[in-house]
This record gives C-alpha cells, sequence and structure tokens, in this order.
C-alpha cells in the first residue's frame, strides 16, 4: 500500500492587480445602452398603445352621450310641436279655462302708427289698455 502526502499550499490574492480591459468595459457599456433603449422603445410603444385605447373609449363615451342629446333634442321637438298644436290650446282654452269666442266689438285692431302719437288720456287708448270683460 502506497501512502499519499499532500501539501497544501496557501495562496493570498489580496494584493494581486488585474489591469482593467478596456474593450470588454466598453461592450458592457455598448450593451447596457442598447437595453436602455430596447427599453425605451417598448415603454413608449405601450403608452401608445394605452392611450389609443384610452382615447377609442373616450371617443366611445362621447359619441353615447352625443346620440343621447340628439335623442333628448328629438323629444323636446315632438313635445313642442305636441304643446303647440293649436286644436290642443284650443281645446284647454274652452274646457278647463273656460274661455269663449270673442263677441263682435270686443277686438280693437291698431296700426303701429297709430299708438305713439295717440294721447293716453283718449278713451280710444284707454280702451284698448284697460283689460277686457269676457261675457
Amino acid at each position: 500500500m502506497a501512502i499519499e502526502v499532500v501539501f497544501e499550499k496557501r495562496i493570498n490574492n489580496a494584493t494581486v492587480y488585474r489591469e482593467v480591459d478596456v474593450d470588454q468595459r466598453r461592450q458592457i457599456y455598448l450593451l447596457t445602452s442598447l437595453a436602455v433603449l430596447f427599453a425605451l422603445g417598448v415603454l413608449l410603444y405601450g403608452w401608445q398603445q394605452y392611450r389609443w385605447i384610452q382615447l377609442g373609449y373616450e371617443i366611445e363615451t362621447l359619441q353615447k352621450k352625443k346620440d343621447d342629446l340628439l335623442n333628448y333634442q328629438n323629444n323636446l321637438v315632438v313635445e313642442r310641436e305636441t304643446l303647440t298644436q293649436f286644436e290642443r290650446i284650443d281645446s284647454i282654452a274652452r274646457t278647463k279655462l273656460g274661455m269663449v269666442l270673442a263677441a263682435p266689438g270686443q277686438i280693437v285692431t291698431l296700426t303701429p302708427d297709430e299708438i305713439p302719437g295717440a294721447d293716453p288720456a283718449s278713451p280710444e287708448v284707454a280702451a284698448v289698455t284697460a283689460p277686457q270683460e269676457v261675457r
């Protein structure tokens, strides 16, 4: 049987100075800057897509609001036309308000040139400006 003896030699590398590899450092800086540019490009693209989707939602909301306002406008036009029908106004005036047609002589028609020069104390102007009694 053979006996093997191993001697261990401890080496202290704390004092060893390694030279900086300029080419390797340049490659690391280049790779890092390319990675940063790529990341910025991806972020810019993502931000554009996000804004595009967000603006699409805003457009949809505004189109819905526009459609609602147009519908409301159409409803108001229909309501105005309904409320201004002369037959409806006449029937309400006769039934609910108890109005009747004016008797002959109750309606006085004046031309615009008669009013400004007229004397306010004259009986014709007083008759026109006084409230008429409905019989």
